[in-house]
């Protein structure tokens, strides 16, 4: 009787063991280096944009947590941030600078900010280094005469315009 109890509380600790090394491999598949929270964008940024580049109309596009499918997380700050930013940085040169061009195209961080009183948000690759970056905020713009929604989009460390987006392509042009 004594063995049975024996090997069983033995058999289930083995599987407890098991089932918290799976757990923690779980945990670094799915790491977003730090980030836990799911950026929001603001509803006015939302939907598919259109802009030229180069004499030709492009789009893309913005959801609830993603711009061109690429998912937002809410920016890390402080001390955590910091430490964070240093393990990816010491990871991503290990990785020969392949790593952060690996989570760059899957996930971006982002933060809120103020644009003459409108709120957009910046979205960012992990580590991006100054001047890095695009701003998006919904703006009014007059087209022949008419009021229009539109997405002003800015880049760089201070948010300099690069241009504007619209509902609609025939705006674009």
């Amino acid at each position: 009787m004594k063995k049975k109890v024996v090997i069983f509380f033995t058999a289930l600790l083995v599987i407890l063991g098991l089932a918290s090394v799976n757990t923690q491999k779980a945990k670094a598949a799915t790491n977003t280096w730090g980030a836990k929270e799911v950026f929001t964008t603001p509803k006015s940024t939302r939907g598919t944009w259109y802009y030229k580049e180069k004499g030709k109309v492009k789009k893309f596009s913005i959801t609830a947590h993603t711009v061109n499918g690429l998912k937002l997380y809410k920016r890390l700050k402080g001390k955590t941030g910091d430490k964070i930013d240093s393990k990816f940085a010491e990871e991503n040169e290990k990785s020969d600078f392949k790593l952060e061009e690996k989570v760059s195209t899957s996930k971006l961080e982002a933060y809120t900010f103020k644009y003459r009183g409108m709120t957009g948000f910046n979205a960012n690759g992990w580590l991006a280094p100054t001047g890095n970056g695009f701003y998006y905020v919904s703006v009014k713009r007059t087209i022949k005469g008419k009021k229009v929604n539109a997405l002003r989009v800015g880049e760089g460390a201070g948010n300099y315009f690069a241009y504007y987006a619209y509902k609609k392509a025939s705006l674009a042009k």
